[in-house]
């Protein structure tokens, strides 16, 4: 598999103000790439599974994106991005690492909020990106999207065989759920990771 972090991010500091932030005289220097690689690999890596994800990252880099992939970064993944990469620099824009310690950024014409405060609007931007990021992978596992995305690997059945959960045996699924958990690539037959809590017909 290729260094993937060799590749630039698949998305700019500016694109994220632009998405993301109603200041648009946010400074870009506050998001590095840094930054950026980070929500690649915290949000959207492991949503996106490596095959698909290393192919937008290398034609990304490459300036070969297929048109398919275009449209899917563009229209869809740049808003996921931008809004887990506000998430993740919030407490940066908070706050500064200064020779005298972990400092609160501030001037005088500006308050800084309370902790209360605070939570509230990093709890609301990571729902405004958690919708994003549904509404992403639902375009990827959309019906009519069959083959425009071959390395993007969809739904499976998970283990199959037999185990036990507190004594009781029970019996992997063959089949895939067909219905879509909004979970991105976590199975609704995944008895340890799918957020839906669906495993056999049964919630536990």
């Amino acid at each position: 598999m290729a260094n993937l972090r060799q590749y630039k991010p698949l998305i700019t500091a500016a694109e994220v103000i632009s998405k993301s932030f109603t200041n648009a005289n946010t400074d870009p220097y506050l998001i590095s790439d840094n930054n950026l690689i980070i929500t690649e690999l915290a949000h959207v890596k492991d949503k996106l599974g490596i095959k698909f994800y290393g192919e937008l990252k290398e034609q990304h880099n490459n300036g070969t994106l297929t048109a398919n992939n275009s449209t899917f970064l563009t229209d869809y993944l740049n808003d996921c991005l931008a809004w887990f990469t506000r998430f993740e620099i919030i407490n940066e824009i908070q706050m500064n690492s200064t020779s005298m310690g972990v400092v609160t950024s501030m001037d005088e014409f500006s308050n800084v909020v309370n902790p209360d405060e605070l939570n509230v609007y990093k709890q609301d931007t990571y729902r405004k990106a958690e919708i994003f990021l549904k509404d992403s992978i639902e375009y990827l596992n959309g019906s009519d999207q069959s083959g425009m995305f071959p390395t993007y690997e969809t739904h499976k059945p998970c283990r199959t065989g037999v185990w036990k959960n507190h004594g009781i045996i029970m019996y992997d699924s063959i089949y895939t759920n067909s219905r879509n958990c909004g979970y991105g690539d976590y199975e609704c037959n995944d008895r340890y990771n799918c957020g839906c809590n669906y495993y056999e017909g049964y919630y536990y």
